[in-house]
């Protein structure tokens, strides 16, 4: 209990406080912007979004881009006010005043009042989670061997010419998670840090649950003890992350590691009682500011109970712990060995009990024979079994070879490597023989077939594209038989640069067919977002291979031949989405589609890169859009 006399001190210093606070002059946004943003976003090149591309993004966004997103070491030394009069300097996107100005149909979430959808709330409960429904797509792959073959599509290849948009779903913020469906629930994460449950068949929403940051990993869902149904993914305050997959509620929460610039971009996979948790990060732009130290970040992947979320094993990349080896030309000191991230989902061997993961370049120039690696890890112990290092000194961070201006950043390695990260997951492939094989894709422009059962001792490779930073095979390739689709970016326009999508023999690797990727030459827009590359990770069916472009055309592929079959553009004109409003796909990258009980799902607009098209510049409208075919729209 407080004495009247204590109670009128305190709100006298209360009242000086507020009186304080509000004499002080607001941040001044478009001043920090000029000062700490317009440098790169106001003459853009490469993935760096334009500022046009940041102004679709809500406020909001862009705050958490700030605090934990790629941009919180430009945004060093801001307050919390700063960022907000940033974003709302650059943002053009109008928040409610209040969440009572938003149709209540739209609201709902874990029930928390007040919640925005972003989609109508379902009339209907949601019947139960069955993770083992036929016909599902559970988590980056339908299988653990991370085919992205979809077996029982519920479609068949002659239906596919008859495909029609049935629904479209746009978020905040941008990029995405890919879609698992299992039933007819149908679960996303988005990099606004919203984790959704919809009806595969409508779009609506059943539970929307707001992550502690960004993520953009696909879920798995399994049944715990006791019969619960979780949902797993990680987020980018670097946890591993539970919910009850039938509510949103949480179940538990496990920050995995604490490295700067850490992010969480690999889907974790589920195996055996285990959550495996790839760990990679943001280092190679962090490192263009020359006040970033370089480099104490090493690539990882962490172990957990699927039950408790306790922490099994973590087994860095190297486990050389980084030490200083020079000053930079700041005369920063400068940590090595670094890198080596895992962009990727794990890929499960249960046979062998272990557990397969490409690495990424190193940071500085202490190289590791870890690096650019296909690695073989006890999936009981997190002990590395063997490494097979497909590209030795692979030492690269941004901004090195000119592509975001002319100043050298400080903290570029000698000499500067290309850049081959091995971005896209392994897939693990019997072949009718009986014989298995490793498929490797690396930003080389190679694929490799490894020996599982000798060491991943290598048995081909065949080299499709020169391959460049943002070139050869990015996110993901798919296996349909005893044939792998490798589609190949090579977004960078260069000389020998060969956007496509091949399909190889996987006993031998020789060419089946290869089908180049056209180019929009009447687009008005860079040339860089105009590119047929194909960097989104595909997916098969029988008979069919799903691609996305950057130029945002989604096509299905006839397996045997390589014709195009179906092409629909989903940037050029706007969509009509489930909010009632209308947004715009464009750039297709990243996560691939899910096939599942007769419908397909994909996400276009990767990272606010929306309205894309030929003979237009590029849509001041919010992209990024889940977008739902069906045969005939039905």
């Amino acid at each position: 209990m407080r004495s009247p006399r204590l109670a009128a001190a305190l709100t006298a210093v209360f009242a000086a406080a507020v009186a304080l606070v509000a004499a002080a002059p607001a941040p001044d946004g478009k001043a920090l912007y000029a000062e700490r943003c317009a440098g790169c976003h106001e003459n853009a090149t490469g993935r760096t979004p334009s500022r046009a591309v940041l102004a679709a993004n809500p406020p909001g966004f862009i705050v958490g881009a700030l605090t934990t997103g790629i941009m919180a070491p430009m945004a060093e030394g801001l307050s919390v006010a700063d960022k907000e009069a940033i974003a709302r300097h650059i943002s053009t996107v109008k928040e409610p005043a209040s969440y009572h100005d938003i149709d209540p149909k739209l609201i709902w979430g874990n029930g928390v009042e007040g919640t925005p959808l972003d989609g109508p709330k379902c009339a209907s409960a949601p019947p139960p989670v069955d993770p083992q429904a036929p016909g599902g797509w559970n988590g980056w792959s339908p299988t653990k061997d991370n085919a992205r073959f979809q077996p029982a599509p519920g479609l068949d290849a002659a239906q596919v010419p008859h495909l029609k948009l049935k629904w479209a779903f746009r978020y905040p913020g941008a990029k995405n998670g890919q879609a698992t469906v299992l039933g007819n629930r149908l679960f996303v994460t988005s990099m606004s840090g919203a984790v959704y449950a919809l009806d595969a068949r409508t779009g609506c929403v059943y539970w929307r649950h707001a992550a502690g940051a960004a993520t953009r990993t696909s879920v798995t869902v399994v049944t715990l003890k006791g019969g619960r149904h979780a949902l797993f993914f990680s987020d980018w305050t670097k946890a591993a992350v539970a919910l009850d997959a039938d509510t949103g509620a949480p179940l538990w929460k496990t920050v995995i590691d604490d490295q700067p610039g850490e992010q969480m971009t690999g889907s974790p996979a589920v195996w055996d009682g285990k959550l495996f948790v790839p760990i990679s990060s943001g280092n190679e732009a962090f490192a263009m500011s020359d006040k970033w130290e370089c480099c104490k970040f090493r690539g990882a992947l962490v172990a957990l109970d699927l039950e408790t979320g306790k922490l099994l094993w973590k087994r860095f990349t190297t486990e050389t712990v980084p030490h200083v080896f020079k000053a930079n030309s700041a005369g920063k000191p400068m940590w090595g060995p670094s890198g080596g991230t895992i962009w990727n989902a794990p890929t499960i061997d249960p046979a062998r009990r272990l557990v397969y993961v490409g690495t990424s370049n190193s940071y500085t120039d202490v190289p590791y024979p870890t690096s650019d690696a296909a690695m073989a890890i006890e999936a009981d112990t997190g002990k590395i079994r063997w490494v097979n290092q497909l590209y030795p000194n692979d030492n690269y961070i941004d901004g090195c070879w000119g592509q975001y201006g002319t100043q050298r950043p400080a903290n570029c390695p000698s000499p500067v490597g290309p850049d081959f990260s091995i971005g896209a997951s392994t897939i693990l492939h019997t072949l009718a023989s009986g014989r298995q094989v490793l498929l490797v894709g690396q930003k080389s422009g190679v694929v490799f077939a490894l020996d599982p059962a000798d060491q991943g001792k290598k048995l081909w490779e065949r080299r499709l594209s020169p391959g460049s930073a943002l070139g050869g095979i990015e996110f993901g390739m798919a296996v349909e038989g005893d044939r792998v689709f490798v589609p190949v970016s090579d977004v960078i326009p260069a000389p020998g640069q060969k956007p496509q999508l091949t399909a190889l023999d996987i006993a031998d690797g020789h060419v089946i067919w290869s089908n180049a990727a056209p180019i929009k030459p009447t687009c008005r827009w860079t040339t860089f977002w105009c590119s047929g590359a194909m960097s989104q990770a595909v997916t098969a069916i029988p008979g069919i291979v799903f691609a996305g472009s950057y130029d945002g055309h989604f096509r299905a592929v006839d397996s045997a031949t390589g014709k195009v079959v179906w092409d629909y553009d989903t940037g050029t004109e706007p969509t009509k989405v489930l909010d009632g409003g209308e947004a715009y796909g464009g750039v297709m990258d990243g996560s691939g589609p899910t096939v599942a009980n007769g419908m397909v799902f994909v996400h276009s607009g990767y990272a606010g890169r929306s309205g894309v098209s030929a003979g237009k510049s590029m849509r001041n409208a919010e992209g990024n859009v889940l977008m739902a075919f069906s045969v005939d729209g039905k």
